[in-house]
């Protein structure tokens, strides 16, 4: 069964290893740690949510602002607590379940990078490029610099990939 499907990768060879120089890869494990991190972070706070759909975040978030010694009455941090006291339990199963589905796509995306899959390449570009333009308009409508920073990051990110894809389209042609 495995032979078989080796087989079936060896006739597209261009979605198999990507066969980077050591420094190209150092890159990619970069990126992939990146990923990494971040999905792991992603399904963590999906399983707690989905695990915590009726729990009172405002009680929650109320506590921990105490236990850091920032004061809960305060206009923004107040602002903060009122929100999480009115979510509402369907709110909290889809944020659950869309974490978790972007956790395990940011998981896909850092182990096929760090195994150097050209797939893991394409997917990453793809689907960062793809949700750059939400990026874009939540940083208009709400900004800050931990917003712009993750922009500049996924762009870096898509930039990169794309110039290793596109400098390895001729290599491609030449051995087709």
């Amino acid at each position: 069964m495995q032979q078989a499907a080796s087989g079936f990768l060896r006739s597209f060879p261009i979605m198999t290893r990507a066969g980077d120089a050591p420094r190209s890869r150092r890159i990619l494990r970069l990126i992939a740690l990146e990923r990494s991190v971040r999905s792991v972070l992603l399904l963590a706070a999906g399983i707690y949510l989905l695990t915590h759909l009726k729990s009172d975040f405002g009680r929650i978030a109320d506590h921990f602002m105490r236990a850091l010694e920032l004061d809960p009455r305060r206009p923004f941090l107040h602002r903060i607590v009122v929100r999480l006291h009115r979510l509402h339990v369907r709110t909290v199963l889809v944020g659950g379940i869309a974490a978790i589905g972007y956790g395990l796509l940011e998981l896909t995306e850092g182990v096929g990078l760090w195994f150097d899959q050209l797939w893991a390449e394409y997917l990453t570009v793809i689907a960062t490029s793809l949700l750059l333009p939400l990026e874009l308009y939540e940083l208009v409508s709400k900004p800050s610099l931990l917003k712009a920073g993750g922009i500049v990051v996924n762009i870096a990110i898509v930039a990169y990939l794309a110039w290793m894809l596109r400098r390895r389209l001729p290599r491609e042609a030449a051995h087709a």
